[in-house]
Protein backbone atom coordinates (compact mmCIF):
# COMPACT_ATOMS: atom_id res chain seq x y z
CA UNK A 1 0.00 0.00 0.00
CA UNK A 2 3.13 2.00 1.08
CA UNK A 3 4.35 2.28 -2.38
CA UNK A 4 0.96 2.68 -4.31
CA UNK A 5 0.41 5.90 -6.42
CA UNK A 6 -1.50 7.65 -4.11
CA UNK A 7 0.68 7.04 -1.57
CA UNK A 8 3.52 8.18 -3.76
CA UNK A 9 4.43 11.21 -1.02
CA UNK A 10 5.58 8.62 1.67
CA UNK A 11 7.76 6.62 -0.29
CA UNK A 12 10.57 9.24 0.61
CA UNK A 13 9.88 8.91 4.06
CA UNK A 14 9.76 5.28 4.70
CA UNK A 15 12.78 2.85 6.98
CA UNK A 16 14.58 0.63 5.46
CA UNK A 17 11.63 -1.74 6.57
CA UNK A 18 8.73 -0.12 4.99
CA UNK A 19 6.98 1.69 7.89
CA UNK A 20 6.78 4.90 7.85
CA UNK A 21 9.01 7.42 10.07
CA UNK A 22 6.38 10.24 10.15
CA UNK A 23 2.88 11.41 7.94
CA UNK A 24 1.09 9.25 10.50
CA UNK A 25 -0.79 10.04 13.72
CA UNK A 26 0.89 9.38 16.48
CA UNK A 27 -2.14 6.99 17.48
CA UNK A 28 -0.63 5.24 14.83
CA UNK A 29 2.09 3.52 17.10
CA UNK A 30 1.16 1.31 20.22
CA UNK A 31 4.67 2.17 22.25
CA UNK A 32 7.27 4.62 20.86
CA UNK A 33 9.49 3.95 18.43
CA UNK A 34 12.85 2.15 19.76
CA UNK A 35 15.68 2.01 16.82
CA UNK A 36 16.98 -1.18 17.14
CA UNK A 37 20.85 -1.59 16.16
CA UNK A 38 21.54 -2.01 12.95
CA UNK A 39 24.29 -3.43 10.86
CA UNK A 40 26.52 -1.00 9.36
CA UNK A 41 25.45 -0.76 5.34
CA UNK A 42 28.40 -2.48 3.31
CA UNK A 43 28.36 -2.91 -0.56
CA UNK A 44 29.27 -6.23 -2.39
CA UNK A 45 32.61 -4.92 -3.02
CA UNK A 46 33.75 -3.83 0.31
CA UNK A 47 35.31 -6.36 3.19
CA UNK A 48 32.56 -8.41 4.43
CA UNK A 49 31.39 -7.54 8.08
CA UNK A 50 32.11 -11.19 9.74
CA UNK A 51 35.65 -11.35 8.82
CA UNK A 52 38.28 -13.48 10.14
CA UNK A 53 39.79 -10.55 12.21
CA UNK A 54 36.51 -9.06 13.92
CA UNK A 55 35.94 -12.63 14.95
CA UNK A 56 38.93 -13.23 16.63
CA UNK A 57 38.43 -9.31 18.83
CA UNK A 58 34.88 -10.64 19.27
CA UNK A 59 35.68 -13.97 21.32
CA UNK A 60 39.36 -12.58 22.75
CA UNK A 61 37.67 -11.58 25.99
CA UNK A 62 35.86 -15.07 26.73
CA UNK A 63 37.64 -18.05 28.60
CA UNK A 64 37.45 -21.08 26.45
CA UNK A 65 37.63 -24.77 28.48
CA UNK A 66 40.30 -25.87 26.02
CA UNK A 67 40.41 -29.11 27.47
CA UNK A 68 37.79 -30.25 25.91
CA UNK A 69 38.78 -29.47 22.60
CA UNK A 70 41.95 -31.70 22.83
CA UNK A 71 43.20 -33.93 19.69
CA UNK A 72 39.61 -33.69 18.50
CA UNK A 73 40.92 -35.71 15.54
CA UNK A 74 41.92 -39.27 16.99
CA UNK A 75 39.92 -38.67 20.07
CA UNK A 76 36.95 -36.92 19.44
CA UNK A 77 34.47 -36.77 22.49
CA UNK A 78 30.89 -38.08 22.45
CA UNK A 79 28.21 -35.62 24.23
CA UNK A 80 26.02 -37.48 27.17
CA UNK A 81 24.01 -36.22 29.58
CA UNK A 82 25.83 -32.93 29.70
CA UNK A 83 29.43 -34.70 29.60
CA UNK A 84 32.40 -34.98 26.83
CA UNK A 85 33.44 -38.36 26.69
CA UNK A 86 35.07 -41.38 24.86
CA UNK A 87 34.59 -44.69 24.48
CA UNK A 88 38.23 -45.40 25.88
CA UNK A 89 38.47 -42.63 28.66
CA UNK A 90 36.33 -41.62 31.63
CA UNK A 91 33.64 -38.92 30.91
CA UNK A 92 34.66 -35.57 31.46
CA UNK A 93 32.19 -32.40 33.49
CA UNK A 94 32.22 -29.69 30.97
CA UNK A 95 33.09 -26.00 32.66
CA UNK A 96 29.80 -24.73 32.48
CA UNK A 97 30.72 -21.32 33.65
CA UNK A 98 33.11 -20.65 30.91
CA UNK A 99 32.51 -22.92 27.88
CA UNK A 100 31.86 -20.88 24.78
CA UNK A 101 29.20 -23.65 24.21
CA UNK A 102 26.75 -22.57 27.20
CA UNK A 103 27.28 -18.99 26.68
CA UNK A 104 26.01 -19.36 23.14
CA UNK A 105 22.91 -21.95 23.89
CA UNK A 106 21.90 -18.84 26.56
CA UNK A 107 18.60 -17.77 25.28
CA UNK A 108 19.22 -14.30 26.93
CA UNK A 109 22.74 -13.66 24.65
CA UNK A 110 21.55 -10.68 21.78
CA UNK A 111 24.71 -10.00 21.28
CA UNK A 112 28.36 -9.18 22.08
CA UNK A 113 30.41 -6.14 24.19
CA UNK A 114 33.75 -5.14 23.96
CA UNK A 115 35.29 -2.23 26.42
CA UNK A 116 31.53 -1.35 27.76
CA UNK A 117 30.72 -0.11 24.23
CA UNK A 118 27.92 -2.16 22.47
CA UNK A 119 28.34 -3.43 19.55
CA UNK A 120 26.21 -3.99 16.66
CA UNK A 121 24.28 -6.69 17.76
CA UNK A 122 24.23 -10.01 15.60
CA UNK A 123 21.39 -11.81 15.54
CA UNK A 124 21.48 -15.04 17.58
CA UNK A 125 20.68 -17.51 14.83
CA UNK A 126 23.35 -16.56 12.66
CA UNK A 127 25.85 -17.55 15.28
CA UNK A 128 24.29 -20.32 16.16
CA UNK A 129 24.01 -21.76 11.91
CA UNK A 130 27.85 -20.64 12.07
CA UNK A 131 28.86 -22.93 15.12
CA UNK A 132 26.78 -25.64 13.98
CA UNK A 133 28.84 -26.01 10.58
CA UNK A 134 31.83 -26.04 11.96
CA UNK A 135 31.04 -28.90 14.77
CA UNK A 136 29.43 -31.00 11.91
CA UNK A 137 32.53 -30.57 10.09
CA UNK A 138 34.69 -31.44 13.22
CA UNK A 139 32.43 -34.27 13.53
CA UNK A 140 32.27 -35.10 10.28
CA UNK A 141 36.51 -34.86 9.77
CA UNK A 142 36.40 -37.18 13.19
CA UNK A 143 34.53 -39.89 12.15
CA UNK A 144 36.91 -40.37 8.65
CA UNK A 145 39.50 -40.71 10.81
CA UNK A 146 38.35 -43.36 13.36
CA UNK A 147 38.14 -46.95 12.92
CA UNK A 148 34.50 -48.59 13.61
CA UNK A 149 36.30 -50.49 16.62
CA UNK A 150 36.87 -46.86 18.27
CA UNK A 151 32.82 -46.41 17.73
CA UNK A 152 32.19 -49.73 19.57
CA UNK A 153 29.51 -49.35 22.40
CA UNK A 154 28.04 -46.21 20.39
CA UNK A 155 27.23 -47.52 17.29
CA UNK A 156 23.15 -46.64 18.51
CA UNK A 157 24.20 -43.28 19.15
CA UNK A 158 25.53 -42.58 16.06
CA UNK A 159 22.86 -44.09 14.07
CA UNK A 160 20.37 -41.34 15.48
CA UNK A 161 22.59 -38.76 14.83
CA UNK A 162 22.50 -37.04 11.40
CA UNK A 163 26.14 -37.08 10.53
CA UNK A 164 27.05 -40.44 12.48
CA UNK A 165 24.19 -42.62 10.19
CA UNK A 166 25.79 -41.44 6.96
CA UNK A 167 29.47 -42.26 8.34
CA UNK A 168 28.01 -45.44 9.07
CA UNK A 169 26.18 -46.20 5.91
CA UNK A 170 29.50 -45.17 3.89
CA UNK A 171 31.43 -47.59 5.92
CA UNK A 172 29.15 -50.34 5.98
CA UNK A 173 29.50 -51.51 2.47
CA UNK A 174 33.38 -52.55 2.69
CA UNK A 175 32.93 -53.71 5.95
CA UNK A 176 33.96 -57.63 5.95
CA UNK A 177 31.68 -59.80 7.81
CA UNK A 178 33.00 -59.71 11.46
CA UNK A 179 32.87 -56.01 11.82
CA UNK A 180 28.86 -56.07 10.45
CA UNK A 181 28.55 -59.18 13.18
CA UNK A 182 30.07 -55.98 15.91
CA UNK A 183 27.36 -53.71 13.89
CA UNK A 184 24.44 -56.23 14.47
CA UNK A 185 25.14 -57.19 18.04
CA UNK A 186 24.93 -53.11 19.05
CA UNK A 187 21.68 -52.52 16.78
CA UNK A 188 19.71 -55.64 17.52
CA UNK A 189 18.13 -55.13 20.61
CA UNK A 190 16.60 -51.52 19.84
CA UNK A 191 16.30 -52.34 15.84
CA UNK A 192 12.40 -51.46 16.27
CA UNK A 193 13.49 -47.60 17.93
CA UNK A 194 16.17 -47.05 15.36
CA UNK A 195 13.46 -48.36 12.61
CA UNK A 196 11.24 -45.59 13.64
CA UNK A 197 14.23 -42.94 13.95
CA UNK A 198 15.07 -39.88 11.12
CA UNK A 199 18.68 -41.04 10.93
CA UNK A 200 18.81 -44.12 12.46
CA UNK A 201 15.99 -46.08 9.96
CA UNK A 202 19.15 -45.65 7.37
CA UNK A 203 21.16 -47.68 9.19
CA UNK A 204 18.42 -50.24 9.46
CA UNK A 205 17.96 -50.21 6.02
CA UNK A 206 22.04 -50.43 5.31
CA UNK A 207 22.70 -53.60 7.86
CA UNK A 208 19.35 -55.21 6.10
CA UNK A 209 20.97 -55.48 2.71
CA UNK A 210 24.50 -56.53 4.13
CA UNK A 211 23.56 -58.76 6.80
CA UNK A 212 22.86 -63.33 6.29
CA UNK A 213 19.80 -64.56 6.23
CA UNK A 214 20.17 -65.80 9.75
CA UNK A 215 20.52 -62.58 11.16
CA UNK A 216 17.68 -61.02 8.77
CA UNK A 217 15.40 -63.93 10.45
CA UNK A 218 16.41 -62.55 14.05
CA UNK A 219 15.62 -59.04 12.81
CA UNK A 220 12.16 -60.33 11.95
CA UNK A 221 11.41 -62.18 15.26
CA UNK A 222 12.33 -58.96 17.08
CA UNK A 223 9.71 -56.96 14.80
CA UNK A 224 6.99 -59.68 15.28
CA UNK A 225 7.95 -60.98 18.90
CA UNK A 226 4.78 -58.15 20.08
CA UNK A 227 1.47 -57.92 18.98
CA UNK A 228 1.18 -55.02 16.32
CA UNK A 229 4.25 -54.23 17.18
CA UNK A 230 5.40 -54.31 13.17
CA UNK A 231 1.90 -52.79 11.99
CA UNK A 232 2.96 -49.97 14.30
CA UNK A 233 6.11 -49.44 12.36
CA UNK A 234 4.27 -49.85 9.04
CA UNK A 235 2.39 -46.69 10.02
CA UNK A 236 5.18 -44.45 10.55
CA UNK A 237 6.75 -42.00 8.11
CA UNK A 238 10.28 -43.31 8.82
CA UNK A 239 9.34 -46.96 9.78
CA UNK A 240 7.61 -47.68 6.25
CA UNK A 241 10.92 -46.97 4.17
CA UNK A 242 13.05 -49.55 6.29
CA UNK A 243 10.07 -52.34 6.44
CA UNK A 244 9.79 -51.62 2.67
CA UNK A 245 13.65 -52.42 2.46
CA UNK A 246 13.02 -55.48 4.39
CA UNK A 247 10.72 -56.75 2.21
CA UNK A 248 12.23 -56.42 -0.85
CA UNK A 249 15.51 -58.10 0.88
CA UNK A 250 13.68 -61.56 2.43
CA UNK A 251 14.97 -64.74 0.97
CA UNK A 252 12.72 -67.95 1.83
CA UNK A 253 9.17 -68.81 2.94
CA UNK A 254 9.96 -68.55 6.48
CA UNK A 255 10.19 -64.96 6.72
CA UNK A 256 8.00 -64.05 4.40
CA UNK A 257 5.00 -66.37 6.21
CA UNK A 258 6.37 -64.40 9.58
CA UNK A 259 5.81 -60.78 7.78
CA UNK A 260 2.10 -61.67 6.79
CA UNK A 261 0.95 -63.30 9.82
CA UNK A 262 2.43 -59.98 11.48
CA UNK A 263 0.44 -58.14 9.11
CA UNK A 264 -2.84 -59.57 8.75
CA UNK A 265 -4.42 -58.65 11.96
CA UNK A 266 -3.84 -54.72 11.23
CA UNK A 267 -4.12 -55.12 7.80
CA UNK A 268 -7.62 -53.02 7.79
CA UNK A 269 -5.51 -50.05 9.87
CA UNK A 270 -2.92 -50.24 7.08
CA UNK A 271 -4.99 -50.00 3.87
CA UNK A 272 -6.66 -46.50 5.32
CA UNK A 273 -3.06 -45.17 6.59
CA UNK A 274 -1.08 -42.90 4.52
CA UNK A 275 2.50 -45.07 4.88
CA UNK A 276 1.38 -48.50 5.88
CA UNK A 277 -1.08 -48.66 2.49
CA UNK A 278 2.31 -49.00 0.91
CA UNK A 279 3.35 -52.45 2.77
CA UNK A 280 -0.11 -54.31 1.92
CA UNK A 281 0.64 -52.67 -2.11
CA UNK A 282 4.25 -54.70 -1.58
CA UNK A 283 2.80 -58.06 -0.43
CA UNK A 284 0.23 -58.32 -2.78
CA UNK A 285 2.51 -57.34 -6.03
CA UNK A 286 5.07 -59.76 -4.74
CA UNK A 287 4.54 -62.14 -2.55
CA UNK A 288 2.73 -65.40 -4.18
CA UNK A 289 -0.96 -66.15 -4.20
CA UNK A 290 -0.74 -68.51 -1.71
CA UNK A 291 1.09 -66.60 0.69
CA UNK A 292 -1.56 -63.42 0.79
CA UNK A 293 -4.40 -65.56 0.43
CA UNK A 294 -5.12 -64.83 3.96
CA UNK A 295 -4.26 -61.01 3.59
CA UNK A 296 -6.87 -60.80 0.80
CA UNK A 297 -9.81 -62.22 2.71
CA UNK A 298 -9.16 -59.49 4.99
CA UNK A 299 -9.18 -56.53 2.57
CA UNK A 300 -12.63 -58.74 1.09
CA UNK A 301 -14.26 -59.08 4.22
CA UNK A 302 -13.79 -54.99 4.76
CA UNK A 303 -14.45 -54.17 1.24
CA UNK A 304 -17.10 -51.12 1.62
CA UNK A 305 -14.96 -49.58 4.34
CA UNK A 306 -11.37 -49.84 2.49
CA UNK A 307 -13.06 -48.65 -0.91
CA UNK A 308 -14.47 -45.48 0.69
CA UNK A 309 -11.17 -44.23 2.19
CA UNK A 310 -8.90 -42.30 0.27
CA UNK A 311 -5.97 -44.67 0.77
CA UNK A 312 -7.92 -47.73 0.70
CA UNK A 313 -9.67 -47.52 -2.72
CA UNK A 314 -5.63 -47.62 -4.07
CA UNK A 315 -5.25 -51.02 -2.16
CA UNK A 316 -8.74 -52.11 -3.48
CA UNK A 317 -7.65 -51.85 -7.15
CA UNK A 318 -4.31 -52.95 -6.86
CA UNK A 319 -5.30 -56.04 -4.99
CA UNK A 320 -8.14 -56.54 -7.77
CA UNK A 321 -5.53 -56.51 -10.53
CA UNK A 322 -2.99 -58.64 -8.56
CA UNK A 323 -5.00 -61.10 -7.38
CA UNK A 324 -6.30 -64.61 -8.79
CA UNK A 325 -8.71 -67.36 -8.40
CA UNK A 326 -11.38 -67.66 -5.17
CA UNK A 327 -9.75 -64.23 -3.84
CA UNK A 328 -10.18 -62.11 -6.71
CA UNK A 329 -13.35 -63.83 -7.37
CA UNK A 330 -14.81 -62.50 -3.64
CA UNK A 331 -13.06 -58.81 -4.06
CA UNK A 332 -14.93 -58.03 -7.50
CA UNK A 333 -18.18 -59.97 -6.21
CA UNK A 334 -18.22 -57.24 -2.77
CA UNK A 335 -17.48 -54.15 -5.07
CA UNK A 336 -20.34 -55.44 -7.16
CA UNK A 337 -23.05 -55.73 -4.58
CA UNK A 338 -21.76 -52.39 -2.88
CA UNK A 339 -21.67 -50.67 -6.67
CA UNK A 340 -24.82 -48.68 -5.96
CA UNK A 341 -23.33 -47.00 -2.92
CA UNK A 342 -19.86 -47.17 -4.30
CA UNK A 343 -20.58 -45.02 -7.70
CA UNK A 344 -21.47 -42.11 -5.70
CA UNK A 345 -18.69 -42.23 -3.27
CA UNK A 346 -15.67 -39.73 -3.79
CA UNK A 347 -12.88 -42.38 -3.72
CA UNK A 348 -15.35 -45.38 -4.29
CA UNK A 349 -16.38 -44.51 -7.81
CA UNK A 350 -12.45 -45.17 -8.90
CA UNK A 351 -13.27 -48.79 -7.12
CA UNK A 352 -15.97 -49.06 -9.52
CA UNK A 353 -14.53 -47.48 -12.96
CA UNK A 354 -11.33 -49.80 -12.39
CA UNK A 355 -13.52 -52.85 -12.69
CA UNK A 356 -14.52 -51.23 -15.81
CA UNK A 357 -11.61 -50.97 -17.35
CA UNK A 358 -10.50 -54.25 -16.86
CA UNK A 359 -12.52 -55.01 -19.48
CA UNK A 360 -13.44 -59.12 -18.69
CA UNK A 361 -16.76 -59.32 -20.21
CA UNK A 362 -18.40 -61.03 -17.50
CA UNK A 363 -17.32 -58.46 -14.50
CA UNK A 364 -18.30 -56.04 -17.15
CA UNK A 365 -22.13 -57.62 -17.58
CA UNK A 366 -22.43 -58.29 -13.77
CA UNK A 367 -21.31 -54.65 -13.16
CA UNK A 368 -23.92 -52.91 -15.74
CA UNK A 369 -26.58 -55.20 -14.18
CA UNK A 370 -26.19 -54.11 -10.67
CA UNK A 371 -26.11 -50.08 -12.08
CA UNK A 372 -29.23 -50.72 -14.47
CA UNK A 373 -31.99 -48.92 -13.47
CA UNK A 374 -29.84 -45.96 -12.19
CA UNK A 375 -28.18 -44.24 -15.02
CA UNK A 376 -30.67 -40.91 -14.83
CA UNK A 377 -30.05 -40.02 -10.49
CA UNK A 378 -26.00 -41.58 -11.42
CA UNK A 379 -25.52 -38.69 -13.97
CA UNK A 380 -26.78 -36.14 -11.62
CA UNK A 381 -24.22 -36.46 -9.61
CA UNK A 382 -20.63 -35.44 -9.42
CA UNK A 383 -19.19 -38.85 -8.90
CA UNK A 384 -21.99 -41.11 -10.34
CA UNK A 385 -21.52 -39.42 -13.42
CA UNK A 386 -18.09 -40.44 -13.97
CA UNK A 387 -19.46 -43.93 -13.90
CA UNK A 388 -21.88 -43.47 -16.49
CA UNK A 389 -19.10 -42.00 -18.59
CA UNK A 390 -17.18 -44.97 -18.32
CA UNK A 391 -19.97 -47.51 -18.96
CA UNK A 392 -20.66 -46.51 -21.79
CA UNK A 393 -17.18 -46.17 -23.02
CA UNK A 394 -16.10 -49.62 -22.09
CA UNK A 395 -19.34 -51.96 -22.48
CA UNK A 396 -20.44 -53.09 -25.93
CA UNK A 397 -22.60 -51.91 -28.37
CA UNK A 398 -25.54 -53.85 -26.73
CA UNK A 399 -24.68 -52.84 -23.55
CA UNK A 400 -24.10 -49.32 -24.18
CA UNK A 401 -27.65 -48.94 -26.37
CA UNK A 402 -29.44 -50.25 -23.02
CA UNK A 403 -27.71 -46.97 -21.35
CA UNK A 404 -28.78 -44.72 -24.02
CA UNK A 405 -32.20 -46.17 -24.58
CA UNK A 406 -32.60 -45.67 -20.42
CA UNK A 407 -31.09 -41.97 -20.24
CA UNK A 408 -33.68 -41.08 -23.50
CA UNK A 409 -36.62 -42.73 -21.90
CA UNK A 410 -36.25 -40.54 -18.50
CA UNK A 411 -38.81 -37.82 -18.33
CA UNK A 412 -35.49 -36.15 -17.08
CA UNK A 413 -33.85 -36.59 -20.32
CA UNK A 414 -33.80 -32.61 -21.10
CA UNK A 415 -32.64 -31.53 -17.72
CA UNK A 416 -29.51 -33.38 -18.63
CA UNK A 417 -28.58 -31.02 -21.39
CA UNK A 418 -28.15 -28.44 -18.99
CA UNK A 419 -27.48 -30.21 -16.02
CA UNK A 420 -23.61 -29.19 -15.10
CA UNK A 421 -22.49 -32.88 -14.30
CA UNK A 422 -25.19 -34.55 -17.14
CA UNK A 423 -24.57 -32.90 -20.06
CA UNK A 424 -21.32 -34.61 -19.92
CA UNK A 425 -22.82 -37.91 -19.74
CA UNK A 426 -25.07 -36.79 -22.86
CA UNK A 427 -21.85 -36.07 -24.63
CA UNK A 428 -20.13 -39.49 -24.06
CA UNK A 429 -23.39 -41.26 -25.38
CA UNK A 430 -23.33 -38.68 -28.49
CA UNK A 431 -19.36 -39.94 -28.83
CA UNK A 432 -20.39 -43.77 -28.28
CA UNK A 433 -23.57 -43.18 -31.05
CA UNK A 434 -21.07 -41.65 -33.59
CA UNK A 435 -18.55 -44.07 -33.51
CA UNK A 436 -20.70 -47.12 -34.06
CA UNK A 437 -22.89 -45.15 -36.66
CA UNK A 438 -19.40 -44.39 -38.77
CA UNK A 439 -17.96 -47.75 -38.02
CA UNK A 440 -20.71 -49.76 -39.13
CA UNK A 441 -21.32 -50.80 -42.99
CA UNK A 442 -21.82 -48.38 -45.80
CA UNK A 443 -24.95 -48.06 -46.78
CA UNK A 444 -25.48 -48.49 -50.58
CA UNK A 445 -27.96 -45.75 -52.12
CA UNK A 446 -29.44 -45.75 -56.09
CA UNK A 447 -29.09 -43.11 -57.79
CA UNK A 448 -32.64 -42.04 -59.89
CA UNK A 449 -32.69 -42.69 -63.70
Amino acid sequence: MLNSPGNRHLRDETTRFGSPSRGLPAAHFRRPRQESPRLPNTSLNEKSYFDETDLSAYFSHLNVNDRIFDNPVHHFPLVENGFFSHPCQEAEPINQDSSILNLLHNHNFDGLRSNGNELSSVPRNQWMSSLSLKRNQWLQDSFDCSSLRDLRGNIVALAKDQYGCRHLQRTMSSLPKEEIEMIFVEVIDRVCELMIDPFGNYVVQKLVELCSEEQRTRILLMLTNDDFQLVRICLNTHGIRAVLKLLENLTNPQQISLVLAALRPGAVTLTKDTNGHYVIQYCVKHFSHEDTKYLLNEVADNCYGIATDKSGCCVLQHCVEYSKGAQRERLVAEIIANALLLAEDCYGNYVVQHLLALRVPQITASLLRQLEGHYVSFSCNKYGSNVVERCLLESGEEQSTRIIIELLRSPNVSMLLMHPFGNYVIQSALLVSKVRLFSSPPISVCKPG
